[in-house]
This record gives structure tokens, sequence and C-alpha cells, in this order.
């Protein structure tokens, strides 16, 4: 009998989602919270179009109106209220409209043996099947019989197993676990699959060509690893690299100015080791909703040895903690 070829669970995985009913569309009726990104258009007065994210505290700051408390309301109710204040500032009546670009206060990480690890907003939380389809399927050599749903509660982690490829086999949805808000949905790779695993490689995150787990078995110099996940976007922040690393149980930020570097001692290595997370943050991100788009892009090695509320809170407050 012949075995069956590694890539039959990704395309088992394709096939199924496209029989999935679609998730009804009501985004009049969504409600907004912290990390959304939404555009706000004004009827007749495109000067003053803006696309703004949610605050940690759940307010936006629209100019010429100043700061608005938009969480707990819909996008219809947020546009009215708006045009309450447009309407004081201009002396005339404005229609305000509002759209949600980016899902992101109800928002799933993904990482591992995915085509496209990172954070995926949705307007209501779907299913695990859903989640890695939004990622781009399964990748070969990825164990789907594995898939770690990892909850973070307080200071408490929890770890539940999905069996997405039993659930392949006979339909049955209903045995996956729920999904919540914040989750980490991890694909781990099969024995001698091709993605990292382990202990022996550092996570790059953020402005870099290639989010993903990369080899630093031995310590390897930050320039190098830089390099090898496809170098710095042209919106990377050089002045404000952040790596969060694990020393003496406890861990540890330290921020790097690679500019400085450059200027003063160019030769000068910085070492990057097993299990710790290199976060390059973007010259454009004013929020913690637009600068952290990847964050999560390869948690695979930082879950082990890092807890995954310390990354959250040191990127939701611009890298200091």
């Amino acid at each position: 009998m012949r075995r069956p070829m590694a890539w039959l669970p990704t395309l088992a995985l394709l096939a199924f989602t496209l029989l999935l009913p679609a998730a009804p569309v009501r985004a009049e009726d969504y409600i907004l919270g912290p990390d959304d990104v939404i555009a706000i258009s004004v009827w007749l007065h495109p000067e003053l179009e803006r696309t703004v994210a949610v605050s940690a505290t759940g307010s936006i700051v629209f100019p010429p109106v100043g700061e608005v408390t938009a969480a707990g309301l819909t996008p219809k109710q947020l546009g009215e209220r708006l045009a309450d204040k447009v309407t004081s500032y201009l002396r005339q009546a404005a229609t305000v409209t509002v759209t949600v670009r980016d899902f992101l206060s109800h928002s799933i990480f993904v990482t591992g043996a995915v085509a496209r690890p990172g954070r995926y907003g949705f307007e209501h939380i779907p299913s695990v099947i859903d989640v890695l389809s939004a990622a781009g399927g399964a990748l070969t050599g990825s164990d789907l019989s594995r898939v770690q749903v990892v909850r973070q509660d307080g200071d408490q982690r929890h770890t539940l197993i999905a069996d997405v490829a039993s659930v392949l086999r006979d339909g049955s949805v209903q045995n996956l676990p729920k999904l919540k808000a914040g989750d980490t949905v991890m694909v781990p790779a099969l024995q001698g699959g091709t993605v990292a695993a382990g202990t022996d490689g550092a996570s790059v995150l953020g402005e870099v060509g290639r989010p993903g787990i990369y080899p630093a078995a031995g310590g390897q110099d930050l320039w190098a690893i830089l390099a090898t996940a496809g170098g710095l976007t042209a919106r990377a922040d050089l002045k404000n690299i952040k790596i969060v690393t694990h020393e003496r149980d406890a861990t540890a930020i330290i921020q790097v100015d690679l500019a400085n570097t450059l200027k003063r001692a160019p030769h000068m290595p910085m070492v990057i080791k097993p299990g710790d997370v290199v976060y390059v943050p973007s010259t454009a991100a004013s929020t913690y909703g637009q600068a952290v788009t990847a964050f999560a892009a390869s948690l695979q090695v930082a879950l082990a040895v890092l807890n995954v509320a310390v990354l959250v809170a040191v990127l939701q407050h611009g890298g200091h903690y």
C-alpha cells in the first residue's frame, strides 16, 4: 500500500475550508475595542479623512475634534458621535462614515508550521480551521493532530490540543476547542519537518522581510540574524530595536540603537541567544494596533522560555517595560 503524500493534509484543509459556510457579515453591529483600526471619512471634506487605531484606553484622536471614546460603540454610533462634533467645528451639518479596517480587538495569533504566521483580526472569532486558512494553511511536514491553542488567563497559561487531522477526516468541527480573542494557535512540525522548533532558535518580529524563527545555537550576531530574516524594511526604526531575553530566571528587555552603532562601532557584536525575541518597531506606527500587526509571526520558541503576557506588555507600551 502506498503511503499518503505529506502534502495531502494541506489540500484537505483547503478543500474543507471551501465547504464551510461563510460567516455572516454584520460590520454595522460590530462593537469597537482596543487595537481596532478604523477609517473615518467626512462627506465633502476629504481633507479630514483619517485612518486611526483605537488606543488601549478605548479612545481615538481625530483632528480637529480631539480625543473621542470609541470602545463600546458600533461604527455607526461612533460616526454619529463624530458627526455631532464635526458639525460644531464646521458650523454646518456633517456626515461621518466609520469603517473598520482591521478587527484587531478580536484577533488570534498564529505561529508554527503555517504559510503566513502572524496576527489575524476577525469580526467574529472563527473556528481553528478558519484561522489556519487565514494564515495560508498548514505547511508540508506539519502535525495537524497536535495543534495547540495557547490561552492566557491573567498570570496563568493554558494549552488546549486541537486534533485538526481527525476533523479533516470525519468533519466533526464541534470537537475542536472554541477560540477566544487573544488566543495563540500553534501548528507543530512532524519529526524531521522543515519548520524550526525547539529552543535553538530566536524569534525575529516586526519590520523585517521575513518574520520567523532563525537558528541561534551557540549565539548569533544581531546583524546576521536580521539579515537572515530578510533584512530591515524601509519603515524599520533603527533607534529602538528591542531584544527580549531571559537572564537568571528573569525577563530582560534590551533596547538597541543600531543607527548609533553604525556611526560609532559598526563591528561591535550584539549576541542573540536561543529563545531571544528581536522586535523591530516601525517608524510609521504610532499605536499598538499598528505597531504589532506582525506580532507573534513566530512564537514557537518564545513561548517555551518567556511569558506571552510579558511580550504583549512590552509591545503595548512601545517596547518599554
